[in-house]
């Protein structure tokens, strides 16, 4: 019965870990450098290393668990409350106070060679047909797909709740509202932004957008599409 037991359990262990796929940029072109994955929250004088690039194009992540220690200065300049990080779209504010913890907005995810050339970006999107929205929303289409950011939290936050954005329009105003769903932890999260409802509008005049969005945390790696973009 214990070999049973044992041999169902890793099935399923099986299972989960083919489900999640490897993080892999497809026809990556740099297979003959050495690349690494950075984030430049504090500029590019002060890159953050949270992976590299195999020659195949696959990621590997090594994301560490705080900050490098940081200028007195810098933390005044960079590192903000969380209400902006995570709730600038909001027309109120929703979360203050002792709630009100510090994070840091990590940008884009760039590829960086062993002598320091920045050499592309790095997209996380459910669905690649949404990334020209991401990249020119005023006059691209959304569709119903996701796309991932990586923040930083120094402490752990939760928050459940909605809020809301106005929109000025010609024919009046439209709301766009945004779910928070969100459990994290101390260190670095990766959040997902699903859209749901998209508001159509006439294309001769202004694109389509979002109305309403559910902001949630990825509990390890997007299991995703890596879009790569070069220089």
């Amino acid at each position: 019965m214990k070999n049973v037991f044992l041999c169902i359990i890793s099935i399923l262990v099986c299972n989960f870990t083919q489900s999640q796929s490897q993080p892999k940029i497809e026809d990556y072109p740099f297979g003959s450098l050495d690349v690494d994955v950075m984030v430049l929250p504090f500029g590019m004088e002060h890159p953050i290393k949270i992976g590299s690039m195999s020659k195949s194009g696959d990621i590997k992540f090594e994301i560490p668990q705080e900050l490098p220690k940081l200028s007195k200065e810098m933390e005044d300049n960079f590192i903000n409350d969380v209400a902006y990080t995570l709730f600038d779209v909001c027309d109120n504010t929703i979360v203050s106070g002792n709630e009100n913890i510090k994070s840091v907005d990590t940008g884009a995810l760039s590829l960086w060679t062993k002598d320091k050339r920045y050499v592309g970006v790095i997209f996380m999107v459910s669905d690649e047909n949404l990334l020209p929205w991401i990249e020119d929303p005023g006059y691209n289409e959304p569709i119903l797909e996701s796309y991932f950011e990586l923040i930083y939290v120094a402490s752990p936050f939760t928050y459940i709740g909605e809020c809301a954005q106005t929109r000025m329009l010609d024919s009046g105003d439209a709301e766009i509202i945004f779910s928070y769903d969100l459990d994290l932890k101390a260190g670095f999260n990766f959040i997902e932004y699903k859209i749901d409802h998209i508001y159509k509008t006439d294309p001769n005049v202004m694109a389509s957008f979002p109305d309403k969005i559910s902001v949630t945390n990825v509990e390890a790696i997007p299991n995703c599409k890596w879009i790569g973009k070069y220089f």
